[in-house]
């Protein structure tokens, strides 16, 4: 018989001609060792028990074409992320990064006209405070003739100063090539914010608090004004009076119904080495009484600041609402030309000790003018911003409030 015998069953129902329906189906050994499972032999059936197959497990412990393409990508992605966060176009500092603040405190001594005083308070009257007498204007007149030859300010009358943090006013400001608006003016407020905490804020003028100024400054800059605090110095560094306005409440103490007069400016800020940078130049006139152990009256000293701070601010720095002070001048007065003592506290001179004041000092240039007011030492007008604060010593001029 030639050909193919049929089978006793005939063909099967469906088939093509008699051919296996999987004749096209090609089982080659790629295919069989990528199976999950394994039939065992006969042999193994036999002492395996009642398992006739067994699971197979990637060859060699490797992974799939598609699971290392996987992490390729991923691999790719986070390390794309990596770089783009180190470069992006936003200043930062990182922590601890700020430079020491460089100051000056200026001692002005009484000039001619002696030390600027209010009346004093008569019982019974509630006006007597807010007048100046006839001496305070004699003070006036001969401090303006002094210093007609030494300062080329105009005459301004600190009693149209404003009232408080009423005279901290903020200028209009945009965006900076690297900073956005608001960016520029949260510079401001936070300069603002320092300037009325370590000038005006009655807790740290009399009552020795500090952490409030602290806890406006940037990280690196706080070492520093702690050391100031703790242990100051007249090294340009660490005078405490570099940081804020600090009086001894042993010896005198704000006067009633007398509020501070504030008058001055912030400048635009503007970007400079990858971080906003800004000055503040102010004039404080304070209204202080000598603490009195017997309770007798005592007359009220008006005690004038300039400060002119530069302010720097980085991206960090704004995002922790911190401030990095650069430089910081102070002038101050009138108060003897003493230094060591105005590196701790301002010590206003009295009415009373301005003579005691003058011969303690007399060894001092300055100290001789301030009681001679000789044309040929330096005449010092806080009250003029025109000029720069940087200077030594000098004798105090302007108008008296």
């Amino acid at each position: 018989m030639a050909g193919r015998a049929e089978p006793p069953e005939g063909t099967p129902e469906g088939g093509a001609g008699g051919d296996d329906e999987f004749r096209s189906v090609v089982f080659d050994e790629s295919f069989v060792r990528a199976a999950r499972i394994q039939e065992l032999s006969a042999q193994e059936r036999l002492s395996a028990g009642s398992r006739p197959i067994r699971g197979r497990g990637l060859r060699g412990g490797g992974l799939s074409r598609q699971a290392l393409a996987l992490m390729l990508l991923v691999a790719i992605a986070f390390s794309a992320a990596v770089y783009l966060g180190t470069k992006h176009p936003y200043p930062q500092a990182g922590a601890g990064s700020a430079a020491e603040l460089s100051m000056t405190v200026v001692a002005l001594q009484p000039g001619a006209g002696g030390v600027p005083t209010l009346a004093p308070v008569a019982s019974g009257s509630a006006t007597a405070t807010a007048t100046t007498t006839a001496a305070v204007t004699a003070t006036a007149s001969a401090s303006a003739g002094a210093s007609a030859g030494a300062s080329a300010s105009t005459e301004v009358d600190p009693r149209n100063y404003a009232l408080g943090p009423a005279g901290l006013i903020l200028p209009n400001a945009g965006a900076t090539d690297h900073f956005s608006k608001n960016q520029v003016a949260q510079a401001l407020i936070l300069a603002q914010n320092y300037v009325e905490v370590s000038s005006l804020d009655t807790g740290v003028l009399f009552g020795g608090r500090t952490d409030l100024v602290r806890d406006l400054l940037a990280s690196g800059q706080r070492s520093q004004f702690d050391q100031s605090i703790s242990n100051p110095a007249d090294d340009g560094k660490h005078e405490a009076t570099g940081w804020l306005v600090r009086f001894d409440a042993s010896k005198v103490k704000a006067a009633a119904g007398q509020e501070t007069r504030v008058q001055g400016s912030f400048t635009v800020p503007q970007e400079v080495d990858g971080a906003l940078q800004l000055t503040g130049d102010h004039t404080f006139v304070y209204a202080l009484t000598p603490v009195s152990a017997d309770g007798t009256q005592q007359p009220t000293v008006l005690f004038t600041v300039r400060r002119q701070v530069v302010y720097r601010f980085t991206a960090a720095d704004l995002a922790a609402n911190r401030v990095e002070l650069t430089t910081s001048a102070t002038e101050a007065g009138p108060m003897a030309c003493d230094a060591a003592s105005a590196a701790r506290y301002f010590t206003p001179a009295l009415p009373t000790t301005t003579a005691t004041a003058a011969a303690s000092t007399k060894a001092s240039p300055a100290a001789s003018a301030a009681v001679s007011a000789s044309p040929t030492q330096a005449v010092v007008d806080p009250y003029d911003q025109s000029r720069s604060v940087w200077s030594l010593c000098g004798v105090m001029s302007g108008p008296t409030p």
